[in-house]
């Protein structure tokens, strides 16, 4: 038993305002902002197998799919294909894909992913992220940026100017930016962190069960919360009013609002410590006028334009990217029967039937791990 890593790439001008979606069960997605009007595909297989000439077999199934239109690019990996994907289990051998993606940092985003983990770095175009029990983590982002997961955790920093809405079930969310324009934040028994400027035009929430949401507020804030069982606590400087499921505190010129639903859990404010303030992000060179403001494809919300991304390199962020291509007889590894790959696949193929639903299929597939 050997394992066959080959990584592939390919590139496609789609504009400085264009759009990428990607879709995929598992393994790492990765998604970098830079200058230009191209996008850079880098694509790494692993294919585990008894030989060589059985792993190429394998690779020539499992290819991702590619879509290529004008002023967008469209990528579904092989996983995606549930039959295809049993039929390398139990065939001996097994394919995975990583995908990694350059694109003009004015592009519209969408990932989606069942396990995988999601990582994003220096954009401004509207953007969501989705996965169930991968890990979403965000760099150096501006506009709007939507993310969600069931079980894994949602974290984003060195954010610029943004509209942000993130939610998850028992992941924990924390998110760190020079400026909010509007702010939801939901989760189950998970907690919440949330450092920056909020601004005052703009709507801010946040919502849990059980979790406690920490505030680190750079400006004047108004923060309410209602609850059961829950109360503020504060250490900086406050007002204090309220009491019995509703308390209010009001630090600084209390501008800003900041409303918290929670049924047991507690807000605390925070003081700001060195480093929390972003205060200049340094933006690629030669912005595009196409995010200077929300995009059309957008909710349609008011907001600010959103900050440029501060310019990051791929080593620095992702580690280096190339075209490369190996194989190892000696590494082994379980490719057939694996109960939990099985039960898995199992889950998948009937989700995409439609005999199960999407919360039904999250719940089996927590199951199957635990």
């Amino acid at each position: 038993m050997g394992t066959l890593e080959r990584t592939e790439t390919l590139s496609h001008r789609i504009g400085t305002n264009g759009r990428i979606s990607v879709k995929t069960i598992s393994g790492t997605l990765q998604v970098r902002g830079i200058d230009g009007e191209e996008a850079r595909l880098s694509v790494t297989y692993r294919i585990r197998a008894a030989d060589q000439a059985a792993a190429e077999r394998a690779l020539e199934t499992g290819r991702v799919l590619v879509d290529r239109g004008p002023g967008s690019l469209e990528v579904e990996t092989p996983e995606r294909r549930l039959s295809t994907g049993l039929a390398w289990l139990f065939g001996g051998a097994r394919v995975s894909a990583d995908v990694a993606i350059d694109v003009p940092w004015g592009t519209r985003v969408r990932y989606e992913t069942m396990s995988g983990s999601i990582e994003a770095a220096a954009l401004v175009g509207d953007q969501k992220y989705r996965t169930v029990s991968g890990d979403i983590r965000l760099w150096s982002l501006g506009g709007l940026v939507e993310a969600g997961s069931i079980s894994g955790s949602i974290a984003l920093d060195n954010g610029g100017d943004v509209r942000i809405r993130a939610n998850t079930v028992s992941g924990r969310i924390k998110v760190r930016a020079r400026r909010f324009y509007t702010t939801a934040l939901s989760s189950t028994s998970g907690s919440i962190a949330i450092v920056g400027e909020l601004d005052p035009s703009g709507d801010h929430r946040a919502e849990s069960i059980s979790g406690s949401v920490d505030l680190t507020p750079l400006n004047g804030v108004t923060a309410e919360l209602r609850a059961i069982s829950g109360s503020i606590s504060s250490n900086v400087e406050h007002r204090m009013t309220g009491g019995r499921g509703y308390w209010r505190s009001i630090v600084g010129d209390g501008a800003a609002v900041f409303r918290v639903n929670s049924t047991s859990g507690g807000l605390h404010i925070l003081e700001a410590r060195p480093g929390d303030q972003i205060v200049s992000p340094a933006a690629p060179a030669s912005p595009s006028s196409a995010v200077s403001a929300p995009s059309s494809a957008g909710s349609g919300e008011g907001a600010g334009g959103p900050a440029e991304p501060t310019a990051v390199t791929a080593e620095e962020e992702f580690g280096p990217r190339g075209a490369e291509e190996s194989w190892n007889p000696d590494e082994s590894g379980d490719t057939a029967d694996n109960p939990t790959e099985v039960d898995e696949l199992a889950v998948l193929q009937a989700l995409e039937r439609g005999e199960i639903g999407v919360d039904e299929a999250a719940e089996r597939l927590g199951r199957s791990r635990s």
